[in-house]
């Protein structure tokens, strides 16, 4: 899933595009999309990023009935998302505005992406999707970055498999034995 935004505070800041599509059996089978009416005034480098502008989220469903149709269509599933802590983040904030639990468990495909595509100079989503030779799409959009990041996953997926990792505690038991302690970004403390 991917999510469009005013811009980066959880907190001041508000969700304006969600996508999603679900994938079984290697295969994108449904997908999902809304805009969602801010409340507030879309800046103009947001509309230059996105495209997205007040007049299209003007009709658009509020933050409220548009976080129950997405969660209504993921249910219980695990959530998939490139920079995940981002667009998580926003539906946890968004979810304790509205009185909704978020409990959905989510895997980051960066992290992933460090593990399967190690070769990689970095793991922005528009590399990777230059490296599996996907194609184009429209980059800052939540059903497009949601349903090229589902083909990306899957690619992932194939190569785990070819490597012998078939299920999620395999990839985390993979992943956790190449990971080297001094090269994990490091978190400030107060």
């Amino acid at each position: 899933f991917d999510i469009e935004t005013t811009g980066f505070s959880q907190v001041d800041d508000r969700i304006i595009e969600v996508g999603a599509v679900k994938v079984e059996n290697g295969n994108i089978t449904e997908r999902y999309s809304s805009f969602v009416n801010p409340g507030m005034h879309i800046p103009g480098n947001i509309t230059e990023l996105t495209s997205i502008t007040d007049e299209m989220v003007k009709g658009a469903p509020k933050e409220r009935e548009a976080l129950k149709q997405f969660f209504d269509f993921v249910g219980d599933r695990m959530l998939i998302a490139h920079n995940a802590a981002f667009d998580i983040g926003f539906v946890r904030v968004a979810s304790e505005r509205c009185g909704f639990e978020f409990t959905n468990a989510y895997l980051d495909t960066v992290g992933l992406s460090k593990y399967v595509n190690s070769d990689l100079k970095n793991h922005k989503l528009d590399t990777i999707v230059e490296s599996y030779k996907i194609g184009d799409f429209h980059h800052h959009r939540a059903e497009d970055d949601a349903e090229v990041l589902a083909r990306v996953f899957i690619m992932m997926l194939e190569r785990l498999k070819s490597e012998g990792i078939t299920d999620f505690e395999g990839v985390m038991e993979a992943m956790g034995e190449d990971v080297d302690p001094m090269k994990l970004r490091a978190h400030h403390m107060v």
